[in-house]
C-alpha cells in the first residue's frame, strides 16, 4: 500500500513539473523576451515587433496613421525597424505625413540629409489634423 501511494505522489509530482515547465509564459514576459530577442537579431524582426514598438513610443492617433501608411505603401519591417533605430518614432511619423514614400525612407537610411524641419513643414501641411494640438496657440 505504501508502494502504490508512494508511486502515485512520485507521478503526480512528476506531472506538475512537466505542466509547469511547458506552460507558456505571461503575454507580458513572452513580449519582452521577444523584444530583447528582435534587439539582438534585428534580421528577424516582423511588422508585429514593429507594431508593438510603434505602440510602446507614440500616442494612438500617430500610430494609427503610421500602421495604414505601412500597409498602404508595402514599407517591409526591417526598414522600419533600421529607421526607428537611427531616427526614432516621431520622425517616421513625420516622414510618412510629409509623403516622403518607401524609396524616401531608404534614401535617408542610406545616408541623405534628413531636415526635420523641412519634414515638420510639409507633414503640417500635408496632414494638419495630426499635429493640431502642436500648432494651437493658447491664450
Amino acid at each position: 500500500m505504501n508502494l502504490m501511494l508512494m508511486t502515485a505522489i512520485a507521478v503526480s509530482v512528476a506531472g506538475a513539473i512537466a505542466f509547469l515547465a511547458t506552460a507558456t509564459a505571461t503575454p507580458g514576459r513572452s513580449e519582452e523576451r521577444r523584444r530583447r530577442y528582435v534587439n539582438r537579431h534585428p534580421g528577424l524582426v516582423n511588422l508585429g515587433d514593429v507594431e508593438r514598438r510603434l505602440a510602446d513610443e507614440l500616442p494612438a492617433h500617430h500610430h494609427d496613421f503610421v500602421l495604414t501608411r505601412i500597409a498602404r505603401q508595402k514599407i517591409d519591417a526591417h526598414t522600419l525597424w533600421a529607421w526607428l533605430d537611427r531616427f526614432g518614432a516621431e520622425t517616421l511619423v513625420l516622414a510618412l505625413a510629409a509623403d516622403c514614400g518607401y524609396a524616401g525612407l531608404l534614401r535617408r537610411l542610406r545616408g541623405d540629409d534628413l531636415d526635420r524641419s523641412e519634414l515638420e513643414v510639409f507633414a503640417g501641411f500635408n496632414h494638419p489634423e495630426l499635429f493640431a494640438l502642436r500648432n494651437r496657440t493658447f491664450v
